[in-house]
Protein backbone atom coordinates (compact mmCIF):
# COMPACT_ATOMS: atom_id res chain seq x y z
CA UNK A 1 0.00 0.00 0.00
CA UNK A 2 2.70 2.29 0.87
CA UNK A 3 4.91 1.89 -1.55
CA UNK A 4 1.92 2.50 -4.27
CA UNK A 5 1.48 5.72 -2.67
CA UNK A 6 4.32 6.37 -2.66
CA UNK A 7 5.24 6.25 -6.14
CA UNK A 8 2.47 7.51 -7.75
CA UNK A 9 3.14 10.88 -5.64
CA UNK A 10 6.98 11.04 -6.26
CA UNK A 11 6.05 14.07 -8.76
CA UNK A 12 4.21 15.79 -7.00
CA UNK A 13 6.62 15.94 -4.25
CA UNK A 14 9.03 17.27 -6.63
CA UNK A 15 6.69 20.25 -7.19
CA UNK A 16 6.48 20.43 -3.02
CA UNK A 17 10.14 20.41 -2.60
CA UNK A 18 10.39 23.73 -5.16
CA UNK A 19 11.72 26.85 -3.51
CA UNK A 20 8.68 29.48 -3.32
CA UNK A 21 9.20 33.13 -4.59
CA UNK A 22 5.83 33.94 -2.24
CA UNK A 23 4.25 32.98 1.23
CA UNK A 24 2.39 29.49 0.67
CA UNK A 25 -1.06 28.89 1.88
CA UNK A 26 -2.06 26.42 3.78
CA UNK A 27 -5.58 27.00 3.19
CA UNK A 28 -7.74 23.41 3.55
CA UNK A 29 -4.64 21.97 5.51
CA UNK A 30 -5.43 19.85 8.55
CA UNK A 31 -4.01 18.73 11.83
CA UNK A 32 -4.76 15.44 12.87
CA UNK A 33 -4.30 14.01 16.26
CA UNK A 34 -4.12 10.40 16.86
CA UNK A 35 -2.95 8.06 19.29
CA UNK A 36 -1.82 4.68 18.88
CA UNK A 37 -3.14 2.17 21.32
CA UNK A 38 -0.93 -1.13 20.50
CA UNK A 39 2.17 -1.94 18.96
CA UNK A 40 0.87 -2.56 15.82
CA UNK A 41 -0.57 0.68 15.52
CA UNK A 42 2.88 2.24 16.40
CA UNK A 43 4.94 0.43 14.31
CA UNK A 44 1.99 1.79 11.25
CA UNK A 45 2.90 5.31 12.30
CA UNK A 46 6.01 4.90 12.41
CA UNK A 47 6.43 3.11 8.99
CA UNK A 48 4.46 5.77 7.52
CA UNK A 49 6.85 8.63 8.66
CA UNK A 50 9.70 6.60 7.83
CA UNK A 51 8.55 5.88 4.47
CA UNK A 52 6.15 8.44 3.08
CA UNK A 53 6.61 11.32 4.91
CA UNK A 54 8.25 13.15 1.59
CA UNK A 55 6.11 11.78 -0.54
CA UNK A 56 2.80 12.12 0.87
CA UNK A 57 3.97 15.90 1.99
CA UNK A 58 3.24 15.56 5.98
CA UNK A 59 4.41 17.18 8.62
CA UNK A 60 4.58 15.95 11.83
CA UNK A 61 4.17 18.31 14.82
CA UNK A 62 4.25 15.52 17.19
CA UNK A 63 6.31 12.56 16.05
CA UNK A 64 5.18 8.57 16.89
CA UNK A 65 7.44 7.58 19.47
CA UNK A 66 5.60 5.18 21.87
CA UNK A 67 2.34 3.11 22.79
CA UNK A 68 -0.21 5.69 24.73
CA UNK A 69 1.44 9.05 23.51
CA UNK A 70 -0.07 11.64 21.08
CA UNK A 71 0.83 11.92 17.76
CA UNK A 72 0.07 15.32 15.45
CA UNK A 73 -0.13 15.43 11.82
CA UNK A 74 -0.47 18.11 9.32
CA UNK A 75 -1.83 17.12 5.95
CA UNK A 76 -2.37 18.92 3.08
CA UNK A 77 -6.12 18.83 0.85
CA UNK A 78 -4.79 16.88 -1.68
CA UNK A 79 -3.90 13.87 0.90
CA UNK A 80 -6.66 14.03 3.49
CA UNK A 81 -8.42 11.33 2.05
CA UNK A 82 -5.10 9.15 1.82
CA UNK A 83 -4.29 10.02 5.17
CA UNK A 84 -8.00 9.16 6.38
CA UNK A 85 -8.05 5.80 4.79
CA UNK A 86 -4.63 5.13 6.47
CA UNK A 87 -6.10 6.00 9.74
CA UNK A 88 -9.51 3.98 9.21
CA UNK A 89 -7.28 0.75 7.75
CA UNK A 90 -5.28 0.53 10.63
CA UNK A 91 -8.07 1.28 13.05
CA UNK A 92 -6.77 5.05 14.79
CA UNK A 93 -9.12 7.17 15.82
CA UNK A 94 -8.22 10.81 14.81
CA UNK A 95 -9.38 14.50 16.26
CA UNK A 96 -9.19 17.34 14.08
CA UNK A 97 -7.17 20.19 16.23
CA UNK A 98 -6.95 22.46 13.45
CA UNK A 99 -9.56 22.50 10.85
CA UNK A 100 -8.00 24.98 7.96
CA UNK A 101 -4.15 25.61 9.18
CA UNK A 102 -4.08 28.85 6.70
CA UNK A 103 -7.45 30.19 8.91
CA UNK A 104 -5.14 29.47 12.17
CA UNK A 105 -1.66 31.34 10.39
CA UNK A 106 -4.16 34.24 9.67
CA UNK A 107 -5.17 34.88 12.95
CA UNK A 108 -1.59 34.43 14.15
CA UNK A 109 -0.34 37.20 11.56
CA UNK A 110 -2.85 39.72 13.57
CA UNK A 111 -0.58 39.51 16.02
CA UNK A 112 2.36 41.20 14.40
CA UNK A 113 3.72 43.70 15.38
CA UNK A 114 2.72 46.70 13.53
CA UNK A 115 5.70 49.20 13.90
CA UNK A 116 9.69 48.70 13.66
CA UNK A 117 10.18 51.72 15.98
CA UNK A 118 12.10 49.63 18.95
CA UNK A 119 10.91 52.33 21.54
CA UNK A 120 7.52 51.38 21.21
CA UNK A 121 8.54 47.52 21.29
CA UNK A 122 5.43 45.45 22.07
CA UNK A 123 6.15 42.23 24.22
CA UNK A 124 2.29 40.92 23.45
CA UNK A 125 3.06 41.09 19.97
CA UNK A 126 5.32 38.77 17.42
CA UNK A 127 8.69 40.08 15.43
CA UNK A 128 10.35 39.92 12.80
CA UNK A 129 14.30 38.93 13.27
CA UNK A 130 15.34 42.40 12.38
CA UNK A 131 12.61 44.03 14.59
CA UNK A 132 14.11 41.81 17.83
CA UNK A 133 17.47 42.59 16.41
CA UNK A 134 17.33 46.40 16.67
CA UNK A 135 15.54 46.28 19.82
CA UNK A 136 18.32 44.17 21.28
CA UNK A 137 21.13 46.56 20.30
CA UNK A 138 19.16 49.79 22.48
CA UNK A 139 19.83 47.35 25.19
CA UNK A 140 23.22 48.69 26.60
CA UNK A 141 22.16 52.44 26.25
CA UNK A 142 18.83 51.90 27.70
CA UNK A 143 20.53 50.09 30.97
CA UNK A 144 23.93 51.12 30.82
CA UNK A 145 26.27 48.81 32.48
CA UNK A 146 23.70 46.51 33.18
CA UNK A 147 23.75 44.84 29.67
CA UNK A 148 26.13 44.46 26.95
CA UNK A 149 25.43 42.87 23.67
CA UNK A 150 27.57 40.80 21.16
CA UNK A 151 27.07 39.05 17.89
CA UNK A 152 28.13 35.65 19.02
CA UNK A 153 27.69 34.08 15.47
CA UNK A 154 26.57 34.83 11.72
CA UNK A 155 24.40 32.31 9.65
CA UNK A 156 24.67 31.26 6.46
CA UNK A 157 22.68 33.92 5.08
CA UNK A 158 24.93 36.60 6.74
CA UNK A 159 22.27 37.55 9.49
CA UNK A 160 23.51 38.63 12.91
CA UNK A 161 23.26 36.41 16.13
CA UNK A 162 22.96 38.60 18.71
CA UNK A 163 23.62 37.67 22.40
CA UNK A 164 22.71 39.71 25.30
CA UNK A 165 24.75 39.41 28.54
CA UNK A 166 23.26 40.73 31.91
CA UNK A 167 25.41 41.05 34.98
CA UNK A 168 24.87 43.37 37.12
CA UNK A 169 28.84 43.64 38.44
CA UNK A 170 28.50 42.02 42.24
CA UNK A 171 29.21 38.56 43.21
CA UNK A 172 32.37 38.50 42.32
CA UNK A 173 34.34 37.21 39.15
CA UNK A 174 33.76 33.98 39.76
CA UNK A 175 29.42 34.18 39.10
CA UNK A 176 27.93 31.13 37.97
CA UNK A 177 26.47 31.87 34.36
CA UNK A 178 22.85 30.42 32.81
CA UNK A 179 22.53 30.55 29.38
CA UNK A 180 18.73 30.90 27.90
CA UNK A 181 18.11 30.83 24.02
CA UNK A 182 14.99 30.58 21.63
CA UNK A 183 14.09 30.00 18.00
CA UNK A 184 15.98 26.96 17.54
CA UNK A 185 13.24 25.90 15.10
CA UNK A 186 11.90 28.65 13.19
CA UNK A 187 8.51 27.77 12.92
CA UNK A 188 8.43 28.16 16.86
CA UNK A 189 7.63 31.70 17.05
CA UNK A 190 6.36 31.68 20.64
CA UNK A 191 10.33 30.60 21.91
CA UNK A 192 12.05 33.88 20.87
CA UNK A 193 8.43 35.59 21.80
CA UNK A 194 9.10 34.40 25.06
CA UNK A 195 12.86 35.01 25.21
CA UNK A 196 12.75 38.35 24.67
CA UNK A 197 9.86 38.89 27.35
CA UNK A 198 12.10 37.45 29.78
CA UNK A 199 15.05 39.33 28.68
CA UNK A 200 12.98 42.58 29.31
CA UNK A 201 11.65 41.09 33.06
CA UNK A 202 15.23 40.79 33.93
CA UNK A 203 16.55 44.49 32.71
CA UNK A 204 13.68 46.63 33.88
CA UNK A 205 13.06 44.55 37.44
CA UNK A 206 16.67 44.73 38.54
CA UNK A 207 16.60 47.30 41.36
CA UNK A 208 13.34 47.29 41.86
CA UNK A 209 12.23 43.78 42.16
CA UNK A 210 14.32 42.33 45.59
CA UNK A 211 13.89 38.78 44.37
CA UNK A 212 15.02 39.80 40.37
CA UNK A 213 17.88 41.59 42.60
CA UNK A 214 19.38 39.00 44.41
CA UNK A 215 19.39 36.56 41.47
CA UNK A 216 21.25 38.65 38.76
CA UNK A 217 23.75 39.41 41.37
CA UNK A 218 24.18 35.75 42.16
CA UNK A 219 24.49 34.92 38.16
CA UNK A 220 25.18 36.00 34.94
CA UNK A 221 22.64 35.43 32.40
CA UNK A 222 23.05 34.83 28.74
CA UNK A 223 20.20 35.63 26.04
CA UNK A 224 20.24 34.38 22.54
CA UNK A 225 16.60 35.59 21.67
CA UNK A 226 16.66 33.94 17.63
CA UNK A 227 18.96 30.85 16.99
CA UNK A 228 18.00 30.31 13.66
CA UNK A 229 17.25 33.71 11.69
CA UNK A 230 17.06 32.35 8.48
CA UNK A 231 14.66 29.81 9.17
CA UNK A 232 12.85 32.44 11.19
CA UNK A 233 12.77 35.27 8.74
CA UNK A 234 11.52 32.59 6.54
CA UNK A 235 8.73 31.74 8.50
CA UNK A 236 7.59 35.08 7.81
CA UNK A 237 8.14 35.74 4.06
CA UNK A 238 7.82 32.87 2.46
CA UNK A 239 6.94 29.63 4.45
CA UNK A 240 5.06 29.83 7.81
CA UNK A 241 5.43 26.01 8.84
CA UNK A 242 9.20 25.95 7.75
CA UNK A 243 11.10 24.44 10.71
CA UNK A 244 15.12 23.98 9.41
CA UNK A 245 18.13 26.16 8.46
CA UNK A 246 18.36 27.44 5.04
CA UNK A 247 21.67 26.15 4.35
CA UNK A 248 22.40 24.13 1.01
CA UNK A 249 23.74 21.25 1.49
CA UNK A 250 24.79 20.10 -2.36
CA UNK A 251 20.56 18.62 -2.48
CA UNK A 252 17.11 19.81 -4.02
CA UNK A 253 16.03 20.09 -0.54
CA UNK A 254 17.15 22.70 1.68
CA UNK A 255 18.01 23.46 5.54
CA UNK A 256 19.21 21.12 8.51
CA UNK A 257 17.61 20.43 11.82
CA UNK A 258 19.60 22.55 13.96
CA UNK A 259 18.75 20.45 17.02
CA UNK A 260 20.10 17.45 15.19
CA UNK A 261 23.16 18.67 14.17
CA UNK A 262 24.94 18.72 17.63
CA UNK A 263 28.36 16.49 18.21
CA UNK A 264 26.95 14.16 20.74
CA UNK A 265 25.39 11.12 19.18
CA UNK A 266 24.64 12.57 16.27
CA UNK A 267 22.50 10.69 13.81
CA UNK A 268 22.01 7.72 17.01
CA UNK A 269 18.43 7.74 16.27
CA UNK A 270 15.50 10.53 16.55
CA UNK A 271 16.69 12.06 13.65
CA UNK A 272 17.01 11.50 9.84
CA UNK A 273 19.44 11.19 7.15
CA UNK A 274 16.70 12.54 4.50
CA UNK A 275 17.81 16.03 3.31
CA UNK A 276 14.31 16.69 2.58
CA UNK A 277 12.70 15.65 6.44
CA UNK A 278 12.12 18.02 8.60
CA UNK A 279 14.94 16.22 10.95
CA UNK A 280 17.50 15.79 8.84
CA UNK A 281 20.68 16.23 11.05
CA UNK A 282 22.94 17.49 8.10
CA UNK A 283 25.60 15.52 6.23
CA UNK A 284 27.58 16.00 9.48
CA UNK A 285 27.66 17.35 12.94
CA UNK A 286 28.25 21.01 13.16
CA UNK A 287 27.26 21.41 9.75
CA UNK A 288 25.33 24.51 10.55
CA UNK A 289 27.29 27.30 11.36
CA UNK A 290 25.12 28.86 13.98
CA UNK A 291 25.49 25.82 15.53
CA UNK A 292 29.01 25.10 15.71
CA UNK A 293 30.13 28.72 16.47
CA UNK A 294 27.59 29.07 19.38
CA UNK A 295 28.74 25.86 20.54
CA UNK A 296 31.82 27.18 20.42
CA UNK A 297 31.12 30.11 22.44
CA UNK A 298 29.29 28.08 25.64
CA UNK A 299 32.26 25.59 25.70
CA UNK A 300 34.61 28.85 26.21
CA UNK A 301 32.36 29.91 29.03
CA UNK A 302 33.09 27.49 32.11
CA UNK A 303 31.04 29.52 34.46
CA UNK A 304 27.91 28.24 32.25
CA UNK A 305 26.20 26.00 34.42
CA UNK A 306 22.40 26.33 33.68
CA UNK A 307 20.81 25.74 30.24
CA UNK A 308 17.55 26.19 28.63
CA UNK A 309 16.54 25.84 25.08
CA UNK A 310 13.01 26.81 24.33
CA UNK A 311 10.93 25.24 21.91
CA UNK A 312 6.73 24.74 21.69
CA UNK A 313 4.35 23.26 21.74
CA UNK A 314 3.60 20.48 24.54
CA UNK A 315 4.24 22.13 27.62
CA UNK A 316 6.92 20.04 28.58
CA UNK A 317 10.35 20.92 30.58
CA UNK A 318 12.61 18.45 29.69
CA UNK A 319 16.02 17.42 30.76
CA UNK A 320 18.27 14.96 28.75
CA UNK A 321 19.01 12.46 27.56
CA UNK A 322 17.08 12.81 24.33
CA UNK A 323 19.36 9.02 22.31
CA UNK A 324 18.59 7.42 24.96
CA UNK A 325 16.01 6.00 27.17
CA UNK A 326 18.65 5.36 29.82
CA UNK A 327 18.65 7.79 32.45
CA UNK A 328 21.64 10.08 33.40
CA UNK A 329 23.66 9.86 36.16
CA UNK A 330 22.86 13.45 37.21
CA UNK A 331 19.12 12.37 36.85
CA UNK A 332 17.61 12.81 40.05
CA UNK A 333 18.86 16.24 40.46
CA UNK A 334 18.06 17.39 36.93
CA UNK A 335 14.18 15.93 37.85
CA UNK A 336 13.93 17.33 41.40
CA UNK A 337 14.90 21.17 39.49
CA UNK A 338 12.37 19.92 36.48
CA UNK A 339 9.85 19.46 39.01
CA UNK A 340 10.19 22.70 40.96
CA UNK A 341 9.95 24.61 37.92
CA UNK A 342 6.98 23.26 36.84
CA UNK A 343 5.19 23.65 40.02
CA UNK A 344 6.39 27.22 40.09
CA UNK A 345 5.07 27.51 36.83
CA UNK A 346 1.41 26.34 37.38
CA UNK A 347 1.40 28.65 40.25
CA UNK A 348 1.35 31.48 38.24
CA UNK A 349 -1.37 30.58 35.33
CA UNK A 350 -2.33 26.91 36.58
CA UNK A 351 -0.63 25.61 33.56
CA UNK A 352 1.01 22.26 34.05
CA UNK A 353 4.11 21.11 32.20
CA UNK A 354 5.00 17.35 32.61
CA UNK A 355 8.87 16.90 32.87
CA UNK A 356 11.15 13.84 32.84
CA UNK A 357 13.80 12.97 29.94
CA UNK A 358 13.35 14.18 26.28
CA UNK A 359 13.60 9.99 25.02
CA UNK A 360 11.07 9.47 27.55
CA UNK A 361 8.42 12.73 27.66
CA UNK A 362 8.27 13.68 24.11
CA UNK A 363 10.30 11.66 21.95
CA UNK A 364 13.75 10.00 20.79
CA UNK A 365 16.01 12.88 19.59
CA UNK A 366 19.60 12.47 19.04
CA UNK A 367 22.10 15.22 18.03
CA UNK A 368 20.17 18.04 20.59
CA UNK A 369 21.76 21.16 22.17
CA UNK A 370 20.34 19.91 25.85
CA UNK A 371 22.29 16.30 25.31
CA UNK A 372 25.02 18.44 23.86
CA UNK A 373 25.64 21.29 26.99
CA UNK A 374 24.94 18.35 29.31
CA UNK A 375 27.34 15.29 27.91
CA UNK A 376 29.92 17.72 26.46
CA UNK A 377 30.02 21.07 27.89
CA UNK A 378 28.95 19.54 31.58
CA UNK A 379 26.32 21.80 31.99
CA UNK A 380 24.71 19.58 34.49
CA UNK A 381 21.19 21.82 34.57
CA UNK A 382 20.45 21.59 31.07
CA UNK A 383 16.77 21.64 29.77
CA UNK A 384 14.56 21.87 26.74
CA UNK A 385 11.63 23.12 27.38
CA UNK A 386 8.49 23.10 25.04
CA UNK A 387 6.29 26.00 26.14
CA UNK A 388 2.21 26.42 25.24
CA UNK A 389 0.09 24.99 23.93
CA UNK A 390 -0.97 21.18 24.28
CA UNK A 391 -2.83 21.13 20.50
CA UNK A 392 -5.06 23.36 20.16
CA UNK A 393 -3.35 26.17 18.38
CA UNK A 394 -0.16 24.14 18.26
CA UNK A 395 3.02 26.42 16.29
CA UNK A 396 0.34 29.00 15.73
CA UNK A 397 -0.15 30.25 19.47
CA UNK A 398 -2.16 33.47 19.05
CA UNK A 399 -0.47 36.88 20.17
CA UNK A 400 -2.81 37.35 23.23
CA UNK A 401 -1.38 33.99 24.61
CA UNK A 402 2.05 35.29 23.93
CA UNK A 403 2.28 37.08 28.17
Amino acid sequence: YQRRVHGALLAAAASALAVPHEMISYAGSKVFRVVPRSQYELDALLALRNTSTVALGLDWWRYPAAVGHEVDLRVNPKMLSTIENFFSRVGLSAAVLIEDVQAAIDVQMKGAALTSDPNAFDFSQYHTVEDINTWVQTLPREFPGLVTVSQVATSYEKRPLYLAKISSGKGGSNKPAFWIDGGIHAREWIAPATVIYILNQFLTEYNTDPVTTRLLDSIDLYVLPVFNPDGYAFTWTNDRMWRKTRSKTGHVCIGVDPNRNWDFHWDDGGSSTNPCDDAYCGPKAFSEIEVSTVAAYIRSQPAIDGYINFHSYGQLWMSPWGYTGTDPKDFSTQNELSKEATTALAAVHGMQYQYGTIYNVIYPASGSSVDWTYGVSNVTFSYGVELRDTGRYGFLLPADQII
